[in-house]
């Protein structure tokens, strides 16, 4: 047994046995090629995503006016992950519709895509659209203006609208193009409005019946800038009694510190007012000296819309401290006339007694 394993044959079957087993323990499956199988099951993967993609027209747009179509549509991809991951990113391929041979009117036409790889499925949503074909115009309008005149505060006007630009292209179906009333801007003013207004206005084109027309129009927008004003005046103040007082009123009288004031209002009542204005004052609750404060603004009514200053104080006298004086100097002439008669009448009496008394002694 010795002699057997120390000969030659048995370590060369021993080395044939180790080669024999590491020879199918490499060639066995699941073993050995770990990398490739990895690399076999990533390239299998599948993967679905959606998009949306923009919707081409084939047909003669400079001829023809074409609606009714979607802007963007959604084409759902599905295959092999890393195809739809750089298909997604990439959108190397088109969805369009063939229209070129097409005659004016309404058509149902399928979606169709160009330049999708082979190797992946898809669907479109939606499958068909319906399209309206027309003859396509094109006609230039002026851009008018329309805005609410009772938004502006008490007394302001507006001046002279100005538009930029005053005109904008208008491109469509013929049909739609000749339903066009007018092409208008609607700015919003703010309620109680006293400053110009100066802004970006969206354009839009009506019928007949106030609704929008489906038309292009270019700009959309135009520069609207609407003058805002308000017009015064520097003029005197007269003030007038109004009503009657209880006092006696041939000596009263109203004056103020405040003898010119500022009238704001619009160009038609400013014209309307001379260089003087009455104020009313109201005296028939006045019994003696006093001092009001008139608003001018409910002094004057809708004459103006409002004043600077918008109250004045007047003093209002009636005369009442003179009349006094005069009738204590009556009552001082008076009593002294009294005194007068009463020194008249014991004087009287004195000269009667010393008569009485002389005719007794002649007895």
């Amino acid at each position: 047994m010795k002699k057997i394993i120390n000969s030659n044959y048995f370590y060369a079957f021993i080395a044939l046995c180790c080669a024999l087993w590491l020879f199918f323990y490499v060639s066995s499956p699941g073993v050995g090629s770990t990398r490739d199988s990895n690399q076999s099951n990533t390239s299998t993967v599948t993967k679905k995503t959606t998009i949306s993609v923009p919707l081409q027209l084939q047909a003669d747009v400079d001829k023809y006016y074409i609606t009714g179509y979607p802007e963007t549509v959604k084409i759902t991809i599905e295959g092999p992950s890393a195809l739809v991951t750089a298909t997604k990113n990439t959108q190397n391929f088109n969805l369009y519709l063939n229209l070129k041979d097409l005659s004016v009117g309404q058509h149902r036409v399928q979606i169709k895509e160009s330049g999708l790889n082979s190797e992946l499925t898809y669907s479109i949503k939606p499958k068909y659209v319906t399209v309206n074909i027309q003859h396509r115009e094109t006609k230039k309008f002026d851009v008018d203006v329309d805005y609410n005149q009772d938004s502006l505060a008490t007394g302001y006007e507006t001046g002279k609208v100005e538009v930029s630009p005053e005109t904008v292209t208008v491109t469509g179906a013929a049909t739609e193009i000749e339903k066009i009333a007018k092409v208008i801007v609607k700015p919003i003013l703010p309620k109680g409005i006293k400053s110009t207004f100066d802004q970006e206005v969206l354009v839009q084109a009506l019928d007949k019946n106030g609704k929008t027309v489906n038309v292009t129009l270019d700009p959309q927008t135009v520069h609207v800038k609407i003058p805002i004003s308000i017009q015064s005046k520097q003029v005197s103040i007269n003030l007038k009694q109004k009503g009657t007082s209880s006092s006696t009123t041939s000596n009263l009288s109203v004056t103020s510190d405040v003898k010119t004031i500022r009238v704001y209002g619009t160009q038609d009542q400013i014209d309307a007012i001379d260089s003087s204005v009455d104020v009313p004052v109201d005296v028939s609750d006045v019994n003696g000296n006093t001092k009001k404060s008139i608003n001018l603004s409910d002094a004057l009514g809708n004459k103006v819309a409002f004043t600077d200053p918008d109250t004045i104080d007047v003093s209002i006298s009636t005369g009442s401290s003179s009349s006094s004086s005069s009738n204590n100097s009556s009552n001082s002439n008076n009593t002294s006339t009294n005194t007068t008669n009463s020194s008249t009448s014991d004087n009287n009496t004195s000269s009667s007694n010393d008569n009485s008394t002389d005719d007794n002694s002649e007895q």
